[in-house]
């Protein structure tokens, strides 16, 4: 039953190309700039889920996708959008899930998921303190062949998922913006 109930909760997390929803406030800091002219350098989503993230501007964010907290997606680069996404997840208290369960089962579940899976790297890191799994694989997304770089986490029965998607041919720059925008995920 516990593989079953974290099933259902991870399956989505890879796939996702974006959405934000309606439960994140943002924060937005400016340039300073002539009245007429104001300039958004970053923007700040804070959930009431217990984390945070910082976008930097070009950056559009999306609201109402399903299964997923926050979102926000770049210019296009081909047929697809650049995209970074949270999605939270409560786990029940009594699977008495850990990080380790989670990667396991996203492990042996990712193959089913992403079409043409390819695994680049893992690595164990940490978000705000906790430990948490980098992982960086390729496949076919909707349009094409991207590349998503996942970090994952657990806290108080809460697993953190965010993802960042890229298609073939995004810019150096662009693919830096969105590692900085999932290092600067921070759990509160």
């Amino acid at each position: 039953m516990k593989r079953a109930l974290l099933t259902l909760a991870l399956l989505a997390a890879p796939a996702l190309t974006g959405a934000a929803s309606a439960q994140t406030t943002a924060q937005t800091t400016t340039a300073p700039a002539a009245p007429e002219a104001r300039t958004i350098e970053a923007i700040t989503a804070t959930s009431e889920k217990g984390y945070s993230i910082r976008v930097p501007a070009g950056w559009t964010p999306l609201k109402n996708v399903p299964g997923t907290d926050v979102a926000f997606v770049y210019q296009k680069i081909g047929s697809l959008r650049p995209t970074v996404t949270v999605v939270v997840q409560d786990i029940p208290a009594e699977l008495k899930a850990t990080l380790a369960d989670v990667r396991d089962l996203n492990a042996r579940k990712m193959p089913d998921v992403v079409p043409k899976l390819k695994m680049l790297g893992e690595k164990t890191t940490k978000v705000s303190g906790q430990n948490a799994i980098l992982w960086t694989y390729t496949g076919d997304g909707e349009g094409g062949t991207v590349r998503w770089t996942q970090v994952f986490t657990l806290k108080n029965n809460r697993l953190y998922t965010a993802t960042l998607m890229t298609p073939t041919g995004t810019p150096a720059d662009v693919i830096e913006q969105g590692r900085t925008i999932l290092n600067s995920l921070t759990l509160k």
